[in-house]
């Protein structure tokens, strides 16, 4: 999904809201850790690249602070280089 944000083709950003909600939507236990981590960094880059900059900011700091509550660290980082 980041591959077609960043590339950015035409149909590309519809795609990787496809596979967003396609994964949003998969059922899943309850708690179920790497889903809960990869979904707001996923919707933070997809509202990015439609533009809408507090979505973006919202989502980037839920990414921050699950990554900071987990303790994983390379989730951490990634969140912190997240403008």
């Amino acid at each position: 999904m980041e591959t077609l944000l960043d590339r950015g083709a035409e149909n590309d950003v519809g795609e990787a809201e496809a596979a967003i909600a396609r994964l949003a939507a998969a059922p899943a236990d309850d708690g179920l850790v790497i889903r809960e981590i990869w979904l707001p960094r996923l919707r933070a880059l997809l509202a990015r690249a439609h533009g809408d900059e507090a979505a973006y900011r919202d989502y980037r700091d839920r990414y921050r602070d699950i990554a900071t509550c987990l303790d994983f660290e390379g989730h951490m980082k990634w969140a912190a280089a997240m403008p």
